[in-house]
């Protein structure tokens, strides 16, 4: 596969919305009502920490520089620690990296790591172990989906990208074994955001240098969190336990976790009321209204979106007023309300809720909805599909390709059954496991096609960059100059209102060309039993496994 993306193919399963924050529970300072002793514990016996979790899909790789998929995230998540992390209250607090100083003109950050930091194996965690892994990544011949989100920020990391300078010529410079000094290109105020990112998680040198292939020998696995994973079954499980040489182990509740993987959201569903797991990530779309009332059910509002994406390429979707034509006969608030049986909010531009600019204002609400409604506007579709030389949209056929999964299922047969009888055109659906999905995607294989961004960091760039320049990691057919040049001047800019603009700008002229169809910004469904305490997932889609203490029950 020539390169595994997708912060968030899972979001397409997250529909339900609150508000823009990650949500704690568990833990008696927590304020959490769902955090008890259980309603029918006896307290008789000392709970077992073990943590039974279900995720949705085997993760396409285990290498955190490789992949951005997010099936992979509570792997991440618990194995590895960055330079920071998140914490179970939402914030972004120390990791690997004890302090840290900024230069005044915020370009040159000195990280100073803390000291007899281990690697499961027992061996030394030092910053040559962090320059090594940023290299990797940054070295195209490896084929990191993340690589643009380190190359643009640090200084000459695109030079190196595109060979026009050497490794020594990068600002990621080893001072000592605890000290790792970073200059960036130009100041950025999310900068702490990027680096609790898995993009941004160090690798054993060693351990990597001596066997490439390092993330799928399970059994040696080695990574610096407070977990370590000990073995994987393909569709059945990945399994971790306490990693006896993280540094904070003591602090460390849980012996064991295990992800299960289940594809049919019923049967995880199943497994959970019978006692078999101890909580879910994602939940089927027909249960909701009969879980959302108990204690144990959170919706949990995520950075993200959910959408489908044009191939620009394909003959009849080349028009733009045929695609922009597809996405206003869309009634989202049905889709919504009658299909998902959710309170997820309309999408109507690319950049979800959320992220408050240097004005004060959302950028959602500031951008507007490129004429796109939450209801469709049937009579100027029709309008747009007769300019474009279908005043008899019978004569249309439009192919959609979606991966397995229910939910997303319903919602390809709901837009089938919207365009069939708002506009009269025909509908082929394609259905296809993810692997096979994802490889259509990359080759322009597909007509309109399922997808969804959940961003990694709290920013539109986690957005906007998705598609700039000429190897986008997710492909649509879609280039523009100007677009990239437009995210290229915001990134280097120093005066927030004016970033702002600039990143308007881009979402602007991107969404003008309707190379996406929005759906909805939406949320994680997930059950988590009341006894497991202190848990976090953030609105960046960050599983916060690691403070986790199952009470008796």
């Amino acid at each position: 596969m020539k390169k595994s993306w997708i912060r968030l193919v899972a979001l397409v399963l997250a529909v339900s919305m609150l508000a823009a924050c990650g949500i704690t529970t568990g833990g008696q300072d927590s304020g959490s009502a769902a955090v008890s002793s259980g309603s029918g514990s006896t307290g008789a016996t000392e709970a077992v920490q073990e943590f039974r979790f279900a995720i949705v899909d085997d993760p396409d790789s285990l290498d955190p520089g490789y992949t951005l998929n997010t099936f992979a995230g509570p792997v991440f998540n618990t194995c590895f620690v960055g330079l920071v992390r998140y914490d179970v209250d939402d914030n972004l607090v120390p990791g690997a990296a004890e302090t840290w100083d900024i230069s005044d003109d915020g370009l040159v950050w000195t990280f100073h790591l803390v000291e007899g930091m281990k690697w499961s194996d027992g061996s030394p965690v030092t910053a040559e172990d962090f320059a090594f892994a940023w290299k990797r990544v940054m070295t195209p011949e490896f084929g990191a989906s993340g690589a643009y989100m380190i190359y643009q920020y640090i200084k000459n990391g695109q030079a190196f990208y595109n060979g026009e300078c050497e490794w020594e010529d990068v600002g990621v410079k080893v001072l000592d074994d605890t000290t790792l000094e970073v200059t960036l290109e130009s100041p950025c105020s999310y900068f702490t955001s990027l680096l609790a990112t898995w993009t941004y998680l160090p690798v054993c040198k060693a351990v990597v240098e001596a066997n490439e292939d390092w993330a799928t020998d399970y059994a040696n696995y080695v990574s610096n969190g407070p977990f370590r994973l000990v073995d994987y079954k393909m569709s059945e499980g990945i399994y971790l336990v306490k990693n006896e040489n993280y540094w904070l182990a003591d602090e460390v509740k849980l012996d064991k976790i295990d992800l299960m993987i289940f594809q049919d959201l019923n049967t995880a569903l199943n497994a959970y009321e019978a006692g078999q797991l101890d909580g879910l990530t994602n939940v089927p779309s027909s249960s909701v209204p009969t879980l959302k009332g108990r204690d144990d059910f959170y919706s949990i509002s995520l950075f993200s979106n959910t959408y489908w994406m044009f191939n620009t390429t394909d003959e009849v979707l080349s028009d733009v007023r045929v695609r922009k034509a597809l996405t206003l006969a869309v009634d989202r608030t049905s889709l919504i309300e009658d299909v998902l049986q959710s309170d997820a909010q309309p999408a109507t531009g690319h950049v979800p809720t959320g992220y408050i600019q240097t004005d004060g204002q959302d950028f959602r609400e500031a951008g507007g909805d490129y004429d796109i409604g939450v209801t469709a506007k049937i009579d100027e579709a029709k309008a747009l599909l007769a300019e474009a030389g279908y005043s008899d949209p019978s004569q249309l056929t439009i192919r959609l390709n979606y991966y397995t999964s229910d939910t997303v299922k319903k919602v390809t047969e709901a837009l089938a059954n919207m365009w069939e009888t708002n506009l009269g055109i025909n509908c082929e659906i394609e259905s296809s496991e993810w692997a096979v999905f994802y490889d259509q995607i990359l080759n322009l294989d597909y007509g309109v096609a399922a997808m969804g961004d959940s961003a990694t960091y709290l920013h539109p760039m986690a957005f906007l960059q998705t598609y700039q320049g000429d190897e986008p990691p997710l492909e649509t057919g879609w280039r523009n100059e100007e677009y990239d040049e437009l995210l290229s001047l915001a990134l280097a800019s120093t005066d927030g209102a004016e970033a702002d603009a600039y990143l308007h700008q881009a979402e602007d002229m991107f969404m003008n060309d309707y190379v996406l169809l929005p759906l909805y910004y939406g949320s994680a469904r997930m059950m988590m039993k009341d006894y497991v305490s202190n848990w976090n997932v953030t609105a960046t889609d960050a599983f916060v496994f690691d403070q986790i203490e199952i009470l008796p029950h």
